[in-house]
């Protein structure tokens, strides 16, 4: 198995705490004898970080300034949500706009050679900033929930003639295929979605047994992408 995948894991004010420490939980998991299969990075535009609940504070591994420039180093890039409001100012600041550049620089990047895969992976809300840079267009799409309507607009704003064509579903995950660079793309539903999104990622990059161990290890049972949700 190659490896170890990097995951770097974007952070910023009032995202929600589920929506990246749920994978986080699952990139942990790891075996009783050997390397993990994962090496874990967090990132910020802000030191420290205070999330949505305001009952934690988080220091980031790096700032974002740091991880841009080498974003292709990384295999595996986590993307959370956040109240709408929050996600809706995010959009339309400078580090939104920074950020909206750095997502459409890793999903234009060819995966690693050591690794052969490249994963774009967001969570609840955080597939609307996907969608804000213009990667959700002509693809099939998650979110909250609470917010399709906001995630079929937000991708329509971001596409040419204002027309993007995303197919926005409610579902558990989606996995929304792959860029011209062979990036995929995958958005889980809302917040403990993630979870789910995050062990078929295992599975496709590691192995199905590396995922079913994750999952065992998490006390979490595996779920397909339509559990709960009538299609």
């Amino acid at each position: 198995m190659p490896g170890p995948f990097k995951v770097a894991v974007y952070l910023y004010p009032n995202a929600d705490l589920l929506d990246f420490s749920g994978p986080v939980e699952i990139y942990s998991c790891r075996p009783f004898d050997g390397p993990s299969p994962f090496s874990i990075t967090s990132f910020a535009h802000h030191n420290p970080i205070q999330t949505d609940a305001g009952a934690l504070v988080y220091t980031p591994n790096a700032t974002f300034a740091e991880i841009e420039p080498k974003i292709e180093d990384f295999d595996i890039l986590v993307i959370p949500g956040a109240g709408f409001d929050t996600i809706q100012k995010l959009i339309e600041s400078e580090e939104g706009k920074q950020l909206g550049a750095l997502l459409q620089k890793f999903a234009g990047s060819a995966p690693r050679k050591e690794t052969g895969k490249r994963i774009l992976q967001s969570v609840c809300s955080g597939s609307i900033l996907v969608a804000a840079a213009g990667l959700l267009a002509g693809r099939t799409a998650t979110t909250h929930h609470l917010g399709l309507e906001m995630l079929k607009r937000v991708a329509d704003d971001a596409a040419a003639g204002g027309r993007s064509n995303i197919n926005v579903v409610r579902k558990r995950w989606v996995d929304a295929g792959t860029t011209d660079a062979g990036v995929r793309i995958v958005n889980a539903g809302g917040v403990s979605s993630g979870l789910d999104s995050s062990l078929w990622i295992v599975e496709q990059v590691a192995g199905k047994q590396a995922a079913d161990w994750a999952s065992e290890v998490a006390e979490f049972e595996r779920r397909d992408a339509a559990w709960g949700v009538e299609v």
